[in-house]
């Protein structure tokens, strides 16, 4: 008994020595880390603030120190930011930031995290006259917290939190949302970033007299990824995934509820070689219904092979330099500006355009699908793209050079649009169940009957088709192998036949 008591006091005394030698590291160091922290943060909200016309900045306020604890107050303060819609956002908020210095800070252990790290810090947004609806409608508790803890290895996990809140207004409107959490874990210089956050409920009801009430549920709410920075700023590889169960919207007169099952948005982003990038996004619903009816599920699947990131950069960092001209002409309800430009800027923004081209990009929409319960339809469009020697050559001549392989097919399915007429006439009100029948049938064969008739398309069993190919200067419509001088004839033609007589 004795030997064991020795044994756990020695050990305590080795956890003593440990705690105050690494308290005094941390507090050594605490300066320079939060310097440097706040220099990061700036030089990525400025980033991410080019083009809204504003500035965001953060800026460390004051810094008390002892010896195990630390604390520090932060200003997040931001200038004319557009987002846009409304007025240009102002504010200046306050941050209050306690700093528990390592190896064993208490608030980890109480959390039976017991690796050591430099530090952990606790931050909560200030009361102020700015803040203080937020506060109330987080019934009096802090509505945004975060803890970070840094290792001594440089690796930061961060725990954000968003309060519940609750909010009413006077004419009816409300707001009730469950809150959220959003675990991040990488490296200080954010080169490695992985997320992990969940809500579980939002529900807005928008009251107006303009308007029948609008009701928003959106349920389980979650959002994944592992990403990587590739040595471009602001550029990183890996999965970034969000996902939702359930959205619900109940509008119009008759206050139908427009219900959305299994929303997903998949990104996966690669790199090829050092400069250039490849991406697949995916887009899904797994059901819908309106008005208590099936209505179906759908798909979209993009992706992007061989774009030169260093010229991409360059053409959106020219691209934000226009946006205040773009936001001020929103905001007056004006149409888009020409994006006027002086001669050198035109010539900087053709060179990073060729230099983007001539990695040969390739963009595809590889699927659009829509599926009712006895047909689908779908879409693709895949284009391949190249430099052209000038962009002053004629545009039949620059688009012949410009695009090196176009190709597309649409399928639709009869049965498809059948059922989707059938679900029409429900919602409008009918109740015959042979006129439906004999309407559905009709809709689906007058598409196809349409589509004959105006060469566009061809019928194959329950489908409608119509493809395109284009490489090397020619054109394959539909199996009809053309010149685009031909094909442009053709489609002029048809659109010349489709346009009101009068």
């Amino acid at each position: 008994m004795k030997k064991s008591v020795g044994i756990l006091s020695g050990l305590a005394v080795v956890i003593a020595v440990a705690t105050t030698a690494g308290a005094w590291y941390t507090g050594t160091h605490l300066p320079a880390e939060l310097e440097r922290s706040v220099a990061r943060g700036n030089e990525q909200l400025q980033k991410t603030m080019a083009g809204t016309g504003g500035s965001m900045t953060l800026e460390l306020a004051s810094l008390e120190q002892r010896f195990f604890t630390s604390t520090a107050h932060y200003r997040l303060k931001a200038k004319d930011v557009w987002l846009g819609e409304g007025e240009p956002l102002n504010f200046d908020l306050g941050i209050v930031d306690q700093i528990e210095h390592g190896p064993f800070p208490w608030s980890r252990i109480k959390a039976l995290k017991l690796m050591p790290v430099m530090a952990t810090s606790n931050s909560v947004l200030e009361k102020d006259d700015f803040t203080a609806a937020w506060f109330t409608a987080a019934g009096d508790k802090t509505p945004l917290a975060g803890q970070v803890s840094l290792g001594y290895g440089g690796g930061i996990e961060s725990d954000i939190r968003l309060a519940p809140l609750k909010l009413s207004e006077e004419n009816g409107s409300t707001l009730d949302f469950s809150g959220m959490q959003l675990l991040l874990r990488g490296d200080r210089d954010g080169k490695v970033v992985k997320i992990d956050g969940h809500a579980d409920r939002l529900e807005m009801n928008l009251a107006g007299d303009e308007h029948p009430p609008i009701k928003f549920l959106l349920n389980g709410f979650k959002v994944d990824g592992d990403l990587a920075g590739i040595g471009h700023d602001m550029i990183y590889v890996g999965n970034l995934d969000l996902a939702l169960a359930e959205t619900q919207v109940t509008l119009g007169p008759q206050q139908d509820v427009l219900v959305l099952k299994g929303l997903e948005q998949n990104n996966r982003y690669d790199a090829e070689g050092q400069d250039k990038l490849s991406g697949r996004l995916e887009y899904k619903v797994a059901d819908i219904t309106y008005a208590g009816r099936a209505v179906g599920s759908g798909e979209m699947v993009w992706t992007m092979k061989s774009l030169d990131i260093p010229a991409m950069q360059a053409l959106l960092a020219w691209y934000q330099t226009k946006m205040p001209q773009v936001q001020q002409a929103a905001a007056q309800g004006e149409p888009l500006p020409a994006l006027d430009m002086t001669a050198q800027e035109q010539a900087k923004v053709q060179a990073d355009l060729q230099k983007m081209l001539a990695a040969k990009p390739q963009l595809a929409l590889e699927n659009l699908s829509f599926k009712t319960a006895n047909g689908e339809s779908r879409f693709n469009l895949a284009v391949d793209l190249a430099s052209p020697t000038s962009f002053d050559l004629p545009p039949e001549q620059l688009g012949k050079q410009l695009v090196t392989r176009l190709q597309g097919k649409l399928t639709l399915s009869k049965p498809m649009i059948g059922d989707l007429a059938t679900l029409q006439a429900l919602l409008e009100g009918q109740t015959d169940a042979q006129f439906i029948a004999r309407q559905s049938s009709q809709a689906g064969e007058m598409v196809g009957m349409m589509a004959l008739q105006s060469g566009m398309a061809t019928v194959e069993g329950d489908d409608v088709v119509s493809s395109l190919h284009y490489a090397d200067g020619m054109v394959d419509f539909n199996g009809r192998k053309m010149t685009v001088e031909e094909f442009a004839m053709l489609l002029n033609a048809h659109l010349a036949a489709l346009a009101p007589q009068g």
